[in-house]
């Protein structure tokens, strides 16, 4: 199976067109069709469905670009293993989406691409995003509640990772939001992040004063602080079920819907390292 085979058919299943696929890649349309249906033949079986409006997978097909992926990205790290080629791969989390996997990932990482350097800074959403469109950090992962709309930069890409959502963490047992926001300590990871955002929102709309909010930047010490009833944290349910976390309730629909989001610039060519890196860590990114 040809490598550039491979990578036709899977710009075909991401972009859900021949023809938009075969404009991306500089081929005729025809020449398109020919690959894919030369694939579906070699298989035996058919990968998409055709209709008026594109393509899609068939469950085959999904199996099929599954493995090409994973084929595709181990062929382009072979090409920087023999090149011995050199990066520096600048990322941006947030201290709040940081996964506890992340650490694994970095050490198998450099065992995988020894001549690369990875540069990690922790921020929130609004301080990562201008650092993505001045090219300070290569990509980011952040997170946004679902009414906001933080990347209208067009020079910004930005991609959906998970949902999650806000939570009250702590001893909330019979307490309704009013009482909760009136008589409790509230604790957010930074008063520019979205949980300070969505808690501003909520007291506004409620009608609450003299609300009592602090910050803690460390997820543990928040969840710990919640956990000896100190307080009620305001974090995702992925934190809250991370650290084992079960006493919890959520904060009203319209406050608590969060966005996981990768976003890199438009002008910035996804690197075979970033590649390896970004796939290896969605799965920690999106619990």
């Amino acid at each position: 199976m040809d490598i550039e085979n491979m990578k036709a058919f899977n710009k075909v299943a991401e972009l859900k067109s021949i023809s938009a696929a075969a404009n991306e890649l500089h081929h005729l349309q025809s020449n398109m069709s020919n690959k894919i249906k030369n694939i579906e033949k070699q298989f035996q079986t058919q990968l998409f469905f055709r209709h008026s409006n594109g393509v899609e997978l068939t469950k085959e097909g999904e199996k099929i670009y599954q493995q090409f992926k994973k084929m595709i990205l181990l062929w382009e790290e072979t090409i920087d293993i023999i090149n011995n080629e050199e990066e520096t791969i600048s990322i941006g989390i947030t201290q709040s989406s940081l996964p506890m996997e992340f650490n694994t990932i970095i050490k198998e990482f450099y065992q995988q691409f020894p001549n690369k350097k990875l540069s990690i800074v922790s921020g929130s959403t609004s301080e990562l995003i201008p650092k993505i469109a001045n090219r300070e950090l290569t990509i980011a992962y952040v997170a946004e509640l679902e009414k906001e709309n933080l990347f209208q930069d067009s020079q910004i890409i930005s991609q959906t990772l998970s949902w999650d959502k806000l939570v009250f963490a702590g001893n909330t047992a019979g307490k309704s939001v009013q009482k909760i926001l009136a008589e409790e300590r509230l604790y957010v990871f930074s008063k520019q992040c979205y949980s300070y955002r969505a808690l501003a929102a909520l007291i506004n709309d409620i009608n609450i004063p003299n609300v009592s909010i602090s910050e803690i930047n460390i997820p543990e010490t928040l969840v710990e602080i919640c956990n000896n009833e100190l307080g009620i944290g305001i974090i995702p349910e992925s934190i809250a079920l991370n650290y084992h976390f079960l006493n919890y309730e959520t904060l009203p629909t319209e406050y608590a819907s969060l966005r996981k989001t990768l976003i890199y610039h438009a002008d910035h060519t996804i690197s075979n390292g970033e590649k390896w890196l970004i796939e290896k860590s969605k799965p920690a990114f999106k619990s």
